[in-house]
């Protein structure tokens, strides 16, 4: 039930002058039940004075009585020289424990009234162990004892309402998960929600622009619940997108979140580079965002989208998908290609013939083309771009147009948009390349 340290802190039975020391604790516990009020009083006070956050009412009514049954139980044992392994969980300290769990009432908060109201018990004590009519060495071992037994006493009590207030906060938060899910499923079907009752029940306004995103684990064990990691995530990309109020949060399972950040009345479209390089969230994470869209429809679209790119980091085997934009050049296209990889690969090869190979200089020719496309066919851009002299640039170009036997204007549509796959998709759709993720 405690700790060998705590234990040895009391007096035990067989020791000299025992007897005297446990007769003496029945005295200053028949002392301390006649100032009963007083020290039920005192302890309230100073629990109500060290803790701000037991303000509301029925919490101090709650209390109040966890106090005084508390105080009860604990005259009762030393009056009656009763063992604490015999003592039973106080009701009104478990009722307390719960009604604190319902109300958000941090257990921190719960553990430390203990801790004060033990030390005012104990104050006490001394005052009444310093009128006893007793040897100094008989009272300091007999107040080293009653606090020995105060710390034993807290440390089974906070063991016992702890572990109640934690799993109150538990069906407390499935209870309130539960309600979120079924407004947040209402919107996405359409159905009419009254925006008062969104915002009460689930804090989100559904009166402005939206931006969602959906964020998973890459090859997550399915038996560990990272619902916790995730939500974290959604913390700081509505830190990064300057969220106006606290983001939306709804787990898909313990592996995957849906995620809705209020940005008011703004519209600005995502910079999804500037983004990834913020993000500093761990290697297994995934993310996939819609474009800010207004209202209940902006709600709907919104995730609608990111549903749709989500394949894009789900399938890629680079590190720049981990985290990506409905609104990014070319992703959406990319994001339909993905749903076929075996296609997409094909077609791949065919676009790109000797470059879909997963070699090295293969990649070196396939980013100097992309790059150089990109850039209008200026060799001097794709060479600053790339840290290259204009003429590696275009030696490379010549090389590559030797390999498709025509120049890059002629198919140049298919080819960038090839090139693009394989840069947002990576070695995935190349020819004998690596394994998707």
């Amino acid at each position: 039930m405690t700790s060998r340290p705590l234990q040895g802190r009391l007096v035990r039975e067989d020791e000299p002058g025992a007897e005297e020391i446990l007769r003496l604790v029945g005295v200053v516990g028949d002392r301390l039940q006649a100032r009963f009020p007083e020290i039920n009083d005192t302890m309230n006070l100073a629990i109500e004075d060290a803790i701000d956050v037991l303000d509301d009412p029925e919490i101090l009514d709650s209390m109040h009585a966890s106090v005084e049954g508390n105080v009860v139980t604990i005259l009762h044992l030393l009056r009656q020289g009763i063992p604490l392994e015999h003592a039973q969980p106080i009701t009104a300290a478990t009722d307390y424990a719960r009604r604190t769990a319902q109300q958000g009432v941090p257990s921190a908060a719960l553990r430390r009234a203990y801790h004060i109201g033990s030390d005012d018990l104990l104050n006490h004590m001394f005052e009444e162990i310093q009128q006893l009519d007793a040897e100094a060495d008989v009272k300091l071992r007999l107040l080293h004892h009653l606090a020995g037994w105060m710390h034993q006493y807290v440390d089974w009590i906070t063991a016992v309402v702890l572990e109640v207030h934690e799993e109150e906060r538990r069906h407390v938060l499935q209870r309130r998960a539960s309600v979120v899910s079924g407004l947040v499923q209402r919107v996405l079907d359409g159905r009419p929600v009254p925006p008062a009752d969104f915002l009460n029940r689930t804090g989100y306004r559904l009166s402005q622009v939206h931006i969602a995103a959906v964020a998973w684990l890459a090859g997550a064990n399915q038996g560990t619940d990272r619902t916790a990691d995730l939500t974290e995530v959604g913390h700081r990309l509505a830190g990064l997108l300057d969220s106006h109020g606290a983001p939306l949060l709804v787990p898909v399972d313990r592996n995957a979140v849906r995620i809705w950040i209020g940005l008011g009345q703004r519209s600005d479209p995502v910079d999804m580079a500037d983004l990834r390089r913020r993000l500093d969230v761990d290697a297994d994470v995934r993310v996939a965002l819609g474009t800010p869209l207004d209202g209940p429809d902006g709600f709907r679209r919104s995730l609608e989208q990111a549903e749709v790119v989500k394949v894009v980091p789900t399938v890629a085997s680079t590190s720049v998908t981990r985290a990506v934009g409905w609104a990014e050049d070319g992703m959406t296209t990319v994001a339909r290609l993905a749903h076929d990889l075996g296609g997409t690969r094909r077609w791949v090869r065919e676009v790109l013939g000797p470059l879909a190979e997963d070699t090295e200089g293969a990649e070196r020719l396939r980013e100097t083309v992309r790059v150089h496309l990109r850039n209008g066919g200026s060799y001097v851009r794709t060479g600053e771009v790339l840290l290259l002299h204009r003429n590696t640039v275009k030696y490379r170009i010549q090389q590559v147009e030797a390999m498709r036997g025509r120049p890059l204007e002629d198919g140049r549509l298919d080819l960038e948009l090839a090139l693009h796959a394989w840069h947002l998709l990576g070695s995935v759709v190349l020819v004998g390349g690596g394994h998707t993720r």
